[in-house]
C-alpha cells in the first residue's frame, strides 16, 4: 500500500508538472514549436554541408565551378525565404499559424525527398529554390514566439527559439557525417525528408490553436496596425530594429565559409584541419545558444536597450582581435567570447521589438524582422568571399568589427527618437498580446 500510494502522488506530481496553469499555458505551444524546430532543422540541416560533395556527383568537376555553385545553391533559399517571409507571416494572422507551419513543414518533407532523384545541377537548383520560396520555418517559427509569449517574456521566448535553431545546427553535423557514411549522399535526404515529417506530425497533434483569440486580438488592434506590417516600417523603432537584425545576422554568418581556409594560415595541422574548423564552429554556436537563452531570461527583469548596447560594444571588441590571431586556439578562444558576450544581441533586439510595438500586427512584424535577418545572412558568404579574393582572408573580422561600431551608434540614435511611439504603442500592446491576459 505505502508503495501504491508514492506511486499515485508521483502520477499527480507529473501530471501537475505538464498541466501548466493559466499563466504559463502559452509555454505548451512554445515547447511544441521548439521540439519541431529542433527535429526539422537537425534533419535539413545536417545535409547541407555535404551538398559540394553532391555537386560532383552531379557533374561539376572543376573546383572552381564546384565552389561556384556551392555558394549559390547555399545561399538562394535562405535569400528567397528572407523576402517572403513578411508574405507568409501575414497570411499566418489571417489563416492560422499552425497551418502556415505545417505550409512550411511539409514543403520540406516533399522537396528534399525530391533532391534525392536529381540527374543534374539545374534541377537541384530549381529544388533549393522552391525550399526558399516555400519553406521558411526559421522566420515562422521566432514569429510564433513572439506572438505566444507575453509582452514581457518575447526575449524570452525568441532566445528559446533560437537557441534550439543552433541546437540543431551543433548536432547535424555529427549525424549528418554517420548518417551520409552509413547510406550514403542519396539516403541521407530520405532521412532528412522523414525527420521533417516527425516534425509536422508534431506540430499537427500538439499544437494548439486558439483561432478565436486571434480573431478578437486582431479586432481589438488600432485601425493603423490592424494586420498591417507597413504601418510599422514607418516607426523610427521598427526600422532600427530591422537594421540591428540584418547586420547582427550578417556579421554572425560572415564566419562560416572562410574559417577553414584561414584556419590553414593559423598553425594549424593540416590533416587536423576539419576537425579544428568543426570544434570552433561548435563552441561558438554553443555559446551563442548559452547567450540567447540567458538574454531572453535577464530581459524579463531588465530593460533590454542597455543590454544591447553592452552586447554590440562587446561585438565590435572582440571581432577586431579574430583580425589578427597567429595560432588557431586562440582564434578558438575568442570566437567562442565572441558568442558568449554578443551571441544574445538577436535576442535582446527581439525583446525591444517584443515590449515596445503593438500586438495586433505582431506575427507580421516579426516575420519581416526574422526574414531580413535571414538575408543578411544570406549576403554576408558573398561578402565574405568578395573581401577573402580582394583583400584578405582577416578583412572580414576588420569589416565585421566596424559593423557592430556602427549598429551601436545606429541603435541608440533610432531608439533615442521613439520614445513617444514606443509609449503610445504600449497599451495596446499589453492589452492583445497572447497571454498577457
Amino acid at each position: 500500500m505505502p508503495g501504491r500510494a508514492r506511486g499515485d502522488a508521483t502520477r499527480r506530481a507529473r501530471w501537475a508538472f505538464w498541466r501548466l496553469t493559466p499563466e504559463e499555458a502559452w509555454r505548451h505551444n512554445l515547447y511544441v514549436v521548439m521540439f519541431a524546430v529542433f527535429v526539422s532543422f537537425t534533419g535539413f540541416t545536417f545535409v547541407l554541408p555535404f551538398l559540394p560533395l553532391y555537386i560532383k556527383q552531379l557533374g561539376i568537376t572543376d573546383p572552381g565551378d564546384a565552389a561556384l555553385w556551392s555558394g549559390l545553391l547555399f545561399g538562394v533559399s535562405p535569400l528567397l525565404s528572407g523576402l517572403l517571409a513578411p508574405l507568409w507571416s501575414m497570411l499566418a494572422e489571417r489563416h492560422g499559424r499552425k497551418v502556415m507551419l505545417q505550409r512550411s513543414l511539409g514543403a520540406f518533407v516533399v522537396l528534399i525527398v525530391l533532391m534525392a532523384f536529381v540527374t543534374n545541377i539545374y534541377q537541384l537548383l530549381a529544388l533549393r529554390l522552391a525550399i526558399g520560396i516555400f519553406g521558411g520555418v526559421a522566420a515562422m517559427s521566432v514569429a510564433l514566439a513572439s506572438t505566444l509569449a507575453p509582452r514581457q517574456r518575447v526575449g524570452e521566448a525568441v532566445g528559446l527559439i533560437q537557441a534550439t535553431q543552433l541546437a540543431g545546427g551543433i548536432a547535424a553535423p555529427i549525424l549528418g557525417g554517420i548518417v551520409v557514411d552509413a547510406v550514403g549522399l542519396h539516403g541521407s535526404f530520405f532521412i532528412a525528408s522523414a525527420l521533417c515529417a516527425g516534425a509536422f506530425l508534431i506540430i499537427t497533434f500538439t499544437y494548439r490553436e486558439d483561432r478565436e483569440h486571434g480573431r478578437l486580438a486582431a479586432k481589438a488592434g488600432p485601425p493603423g496596425a490592424r494586420g498591417s506590417v507597413w504601418a510599422f516600417m514607418r516607426l523610427p523603432i521598427f526600422v532600427g530594429l530591422a537594421v540591428a537584425v540584418f547586420t547582427i545576422q550578417f556579421v554572425d554568418k560572415s564566419f562560416g565559409p572562410l574559417l577553414p581556409l584561414y584556419i590553414g594560415t593559423l598553425d594549424a595541422p593540416a590533416d587536423r584541419i576539419g576537425t579544428i574548423t568543426g570544434l570552433v564552429l561548435t563552441l561558438g554556436a554553443l555559446a551563442g545558444s548559452i547567450a540567447a537563452i540567458a538574454a531572453g531570461r535577464i530581459s524579463i527583469r531588465v530593460e533590454p536597450r542597455p543590454l544591447l548596447f553592452g552586447s554590440l560594444i562587446a561585438g565590435a571588441i572582440l571581432c577586431l582581435p579574430l583580425a589578427f590571431v597567429s595560432h588557431w586556439w586562440q582564434l578558438m578562444i575568442v570566437r567562442m567570447l565572441l558568442g558568449f558576450f554578443a551571441g544574445g544581441a538577436l535576442t535582446l533586439t527581439y525583446a525591444i521589438g517584443g515590449r515596445d510595438m503593438p500586438a495586433s500586427a505582431k506575427m507580421g512584424a516579426f516575420g519581416t524582422l526574422a526574414g531580413i535577418g535571414q538575408i543578411g545572412g544570406a549576403t554576408a558568404p558573398f561578402v565574405t568571399g568578395a573581401l577573402s579574393k580582394w583583400a584578405s582572408l582577416s578583412a572580414i573580422f576588420i569589416v565585421d568589427a566596424v559593423l557592430y561600431a556602427l549598429i551601436l551608434v545606429w541603435t541608440w540614435w533610432m531608439f533615442s527618437r521613439s520614445p513617444a511611439a514606443t509609449a503610445q504603442h504600449q497599451p495596446a500592446t499589453a492589452t492583445l498580446a497572447p497571454g498577457d491576459d
